[in-house]
């Protein structure tokens, strides 16, 4: 009688563990199946100016409270896990920005110049083990 109390109790626990890993491998997944849903829905469609800065101020955001390192330029330094970076490509200039240095200059400055402008992001990039953005560019139309 004993043995059969103890094998159901472990069972149980055993499918309680189960039960666990599995809503929190859900969770997990879920958590970046909602993040990676804002940024791909993205790609390949024309956004204006303010919601591109409101996207730099989400990822600048997203990165500090990942605590991602930056390099002495103030670039955010890729991590492989959970690190967000976008460049932007503008027609009067040869150069491709980071985000930081929009950031860095007044996004409100970038705002006014390119409330109006179109952008339209032409690659996005995944982190290859945790699946999340790490990458997008952006381009003036």
């Amino acid at each position: 009688m004993k043995k059969l109390i103890v094998s159901m109790f472990c069972v149980i626990i055993l499918f309680g563990i189960l039960l666990y890993t599995y809503y929190n491998y859900k969770a997990k997944k879920d958590h970046i199946d909602n993040n990676n849903l804002e940024y791909s829905s993205l790609y390949n469609k024309e956004i204006t100016g303010n919601t591109l800065a409101t996207i730099i101020n989400k990822t600048i955001d997203s990165n500090n409270k990942n605590n991602i390192q930056r390099n002495e330029n103030g670039e955010y330094i890729e991590n492989n896990e959970n690190s967000i970076k976008i460049d932007i490509k503008f027609t009067d200039s040869d150069k491709t920005f980071p985000m930081e240095s929009i950031y860095a200059n007044q996004i409100s400055q970038f705002t006014k110049l390119y409330k109006r402008a179109i952008f339209k992001c032409t690659d996005i990039k995944y982190h290859k083990t945790t699946k999340y953005v790490k990458y997008l560019y952006f381009q003036e139309v």
